[in-house]
């Protein structure tokens, strides 16, 4: 195995803190099929412990290791409630999955629990994906675009995705068409990247901005789910006199939390999840 030394880094809360459906609790650690090959990372203490089926990884990019924490910790951390967030999981970073099955995953994950949205994803994977030996198992990955958008919408109906079957056919076709390119959302600011996005069948305001945050380097991208809201609501207030709309709750929270609002947002979320409290 390869080793890399860290320093307050935690894999754990980095994937198990619901930010990926690419990387997969496997026993020591966890496995991400979707990288054209099989990557497995355990840590043991501060030191990270990779291996790879095939050729070398980006793995400090991928776990978000080049993150410059501190400061986006003291540019986020302007009030009691997101101190004690980030004091909570201080080890955590924002990942940077690949970007079609992060998209994939986000869209199956309308309406599912965690769970749910492993489960179904795994499906797809097993049913259309590249497989892989590595370590004495086989490892599906998650289709690429040219494969899943030949897939009929009834066959992915089949296997459980019901109307979301339509959102993944006609947002790979419109991917594949050119409609949205990877390279293009990277490059442009967060509001172009985000009306990109939310042109797609499906995408709506939230899963795009799972995508743009835990894909695409956009980390001012602020995810707003049930539990933001209600955290957002409870402690800061700032969407109350900013309006309803997700787009104006949006620019309020970015403007509140500044260029790493989704650093800001997982930490909030995470901790409220897991205390389960407000």
């Amino acid at each position: 195995m390869r080793r890399l030394t860290v320093d307050g880094f935690s894999l754990d809360d980095t994937l198990s803190c619901g930010q990926s459906f690419c990387w997969m609790r496997e026993g020591r650690g966890y496995v991400n099929a979707d990288l054209g090959q099989v990557v497995y990372v355990e840590q043991v203490g501060d030191e990270l412990r990779y291996e790879t089926s095939s050729q070398p990884v980006q793995i400090r990019r991928l776990l978000g290791l080049e993150d410059p924490i501190d400061e986006i910790v003291s540019e986020i951390g302007r009030d009691d409630v997101t101190k004690k967030s980030i004091a909570h999981a201080p080890g955590l970073r924002i990942v940077r999955d690949p970007f079609y099955p992060c998209l994939i995953s986000f869209i199956c994950s309308i309406w599912k629990n965690i769970p749910a949205i492993q489960a179904i994803t795994q499906r797809i994977r097993e049913m259309w994906g590249p497989s892989y030996k590595f370590r004495g198992n086989t490892y599906f990955g998650m289709p690429t675009p040219d494969v899943l958008g030949e897939v009929a919408v009834d066959d992915l109906k089949a296997i459980g995705l019901a109307w979301r079957a339509e959102f993944i056919h006609r947002s790979t076709r419109a991917i594949l068409d050119g409609q949205v390119e990877e390279s293009a959302l990277r490059e442009v600011p967060y509001e172009e990247a985000h009306r990109a996005l939310t042109s797609l069948h499906g995408v709506g305001n939230k899963v795009a901005d799972c995508v743009l945050l835990f894909s695409l380097d956009h980390l001012d991208a602020f995810p707003i789910d049930v539990w933001i809201e209600r955290v957002i609501q409870k402690h800061y207030g700032i969407f109350t006199t900013t309006g309803k709309t997700y787009a104006k709750k949006s620019r309020a929270a970015r403007d509140y939390f500044g260029r790493y609002a989704g650093y800001a947002q997982e930490f909030l979320y995470y901790y409220f999840r897991t205390q389960d409290t407000e």
